[in-house]
């Protein structure tokens, strides 16, 4: 399926959250390093991309360029707190990369806006519709590589291996560049066309990317061949029918560019005209299942549900669905049976996939995720419990789907009232991981328990590992210590002054 339209489509989701049990800043040991861009551990970030090419000639190093949202995008915040915080991967990525840093910030205000469209510009330009997506391009900003979004579980050593990889790839390409210039005729386009060849499968597709970008990045080397060939044989033959290919792949796709300005407008109901109209004439499979998954998006942004509910409903029951589309329908016919209140039949629906899933643990606990993230707050608190329970009974203890499961069961408890439960799952929790918002999950059950000692103590501990968040680059960083520090409070002002009738 391609990802290209539907990563622009959801970038802004309201489903777009962070972990709310994760540390919140991580801490990095301070050495002294002698490099330039890696100052005390940590990456210098460049904001300005001219700036960063400057620093880059200079340097004689590579440019890492990465667009991201990192005050809204849960997967940019992944890869800052997963990777790019980590000392080892700061060290390791400043011996051969100038760090440029290109931030879509969600704040509605008249010169974020500005510099958000700016960006988009740089974004069509290196053919990155979706964040986080880091090119790696030579000190000239011609890219030779893309690494796109965060992959759960990944370290620094991980994401380097890409790098490593990405590195070789663009050797070779420099290389053969450099015997090409020293050769003419049919030698120099052989040469020329090992160049491309060598990073093609680094740049990615035409779906991935939104246009081929072989042709948008290295068009004067394809002409080069084209004209040295005189448009005949295998070599140029190739090239042809790349650019026919990509000539088609627009037509297809045309439609879908004209919906960004729905999109970006909000103008639900105008897509969805556009979509229907253009499904009378569209043959292309592949797009008619984007432009369909759209209109389902579009009824469900437009508060829609009854609608979309029945238009999920109506895919699903079309012959011979393509699998991921299949899973992805399922998901949307669970979303909106959710918001229609209709729980019993959310939760039947699930059990069916539960069932067909078999013993294929990941499928499973991915249907168990998204089960437990629909009901969390909106279902009757028993029954949000029951399908927490369920899912933390599949997880195995320390992974991150426990830590999910375990933080989503305390906080279903502590909304029914029962925070002896809770606090035992928070405690349990607090031996794996000692967070600022899970500990002050504990002070909240305590304070219901009286046991008012216990919970200023928790709320004591929490005061220096927030300290950090204070003046970090990151502004969903210094929100997070605005809104803990917040919350802080309103359990101060719950309790009591401590005296002798507090349990120990």
């Amino acid at each position: 399926m391609n990802s290209r339209f539907n990563s622009l489509l959801y970038p802004f989701s309201k489903a777009t959250v962070m972990r709310p049990w994760k540390l919140t800043a991580i801490v990095l040991v301070l050495v002294s390093l002698s490099c330039e861009m890696c100052v005390a551990g940590e990456l210098v970030r460049i904001h300005n991309l001219e700036e960063g090419i400057q620093k880059a000639k200079s340097a004689g190093k590579d440019l890492f360029i990465l667009f991201t949202g990192n005050d809204w995008c849960h997967h940019c915040i992944m890869l800052d707190q997963k990777i790019l915080q980590k000392q080892e991967f700061a060290e390791a990525l400043s011996q051969d990369f100038v760090f440029v840093e290109l931030v879509f910030n969600s704040e509605d205000t008249v010169e974020q806006k500005e510099r958000n469209a700016r960006l988009r510009k740089l974004q069509d330009h290196y053919l990155t519709p979706s964040v986080p997506t880091a090119v790696l391009a030579d000190s000239d900003g011609k890219p030779y590589a893309f690494i796109t979004g965060y992959e759960k579980g990944t370290e620094p050593q991980g994401y380097l291996k890409l790098i490593s990889a990405a590195q070789i790839a663009k050797s070779k390409r420099d290389t053969l560049l450099t015997a090409a210039a020293q050769e003419s005729g049919t030698t120099r386009a052989c040469l020329l066309n090992d160049a491309l060849e060598s990073i093609a499968s680094q740049l990615g597709t035409i779906d991935e990317r939104g246009e081929e970008p072989l042709l948008h990045f290295y068009g004067d080397v394809v002409q080069e061949i084209l004209d040295l060939t005189e448009n005949q044989g295998k070599i140029a033959n190739k090239y042809i029918t790349l650019r026919r290919q990509r000539d088609a792949w627009i037509t297809d796709h045309a439609v879908l560019e004209k919906l960004k300005t729905f999109q970006s407008s909000e103008d639900y109901a105008g897509g969805i005209r556009l979509i229907t109209q253009a499904l009378k004439t569209t043959k292309n499979p592949e797009v008619r299942w984007e432009l369909e998954l759209t209109r389902e998006v579009y009824l469900e942004w437009d508060d829609q549900f009854e609608q979309a509910l029945a238009h999920c409903q109506r895919l699903l029951a079309i012959e011979n669905v393509p699998e991921d589309i299949r899973e992805s329908l399922l998901d949307r016919e669970a979303f909106n049976l959710v918001r229609l209140n209709r729980f019993d039949e959310a939760l039947a629906r699930f059990d069916r996939r539960l069932q067909t899933a078999g013993s294929d643990r990941e499928k499973r606990q991915k249907i168990l995720n998204w089960q437990v993230q629909l009901m969390l707050k909106r279902a009757p608190v028993e029954k949000s419990i029951e399908v927490c329970r369920r899912f933390q009974k599949a997880t195995i203890r320390g992974t991150d789907d426990w830590k999910d499961a375990t933080f989503f069961l305390a906080l279903e408890l502590r909304r029914a009232g029962r925070h002896r439960e809770a606090l035992e799952l928070t405690n349990d929790f607090l031996q794996v991981e000692r967070s600022p918002n899970l500990l002050l999950d504990a002070a909240e059950s305590l304070i219901a328990l009286k046991r008012h000692k216990e919970a200023a103590a928790l709320i004591e501990e929490v005061q220096p590992q927030i300290q950090s968040l204070k003046d970090s680059h990151l502004k969903w960083e210094i929100e997070q210590y605005e809104n803990l520090a917040e919350r802080s409070q309103v359990l101060k002002k719950r309790m009591p002054q401590p005296d002798k009738s507090d349990s120990k």
